[in-house]
């Protein structure tokens, strides 16, 4: 038996170690999550001044419903904005990438 053992390390060190390649298609990968994040940001944007002309509207015309959703509504892409920066931070760090 230890002789088997043996022969396989002696053959494990013979094969050559290959570097590391990407696998096939991340290239479409990454240009598709790049787009989500850019859709993302632009969503952020959309929402927090789609709030602001909601709030801006619900103060005008009184409706002090209408002021606070569009408070609400700018809060939330503001918070979003925060997630969207410090996310990729975060889960890296979770990770153990540097």
């Amino acid at each position: 038996m230890i002789e088997h053992v043996d022969t396989v390390m002696v053959l494990a060190q013979q094969l050559p170690n290959p570097n590391p390649a990407p696998p096939p298609g991340s290239d479409k990968i990454i240009e598709v999550v790049s787009n989500v994040k850019w859709g993302a940001w632009v969503a952020l944007l959309i929402g927090f001044f789609g709030g602001l002309i909601v709030w801006a509207g619900g103060r005008i015309v009184d409706h002090h419903r209408a002021g606070r959703i569009g408070v609400v509504m700018m809060l939330c892409a503001i918070g979003g904005g925060l997630l969207y920066g410090i996310g990729y931070q975060v889960i890296s760090s979770f990770a153990g990438i540097k």
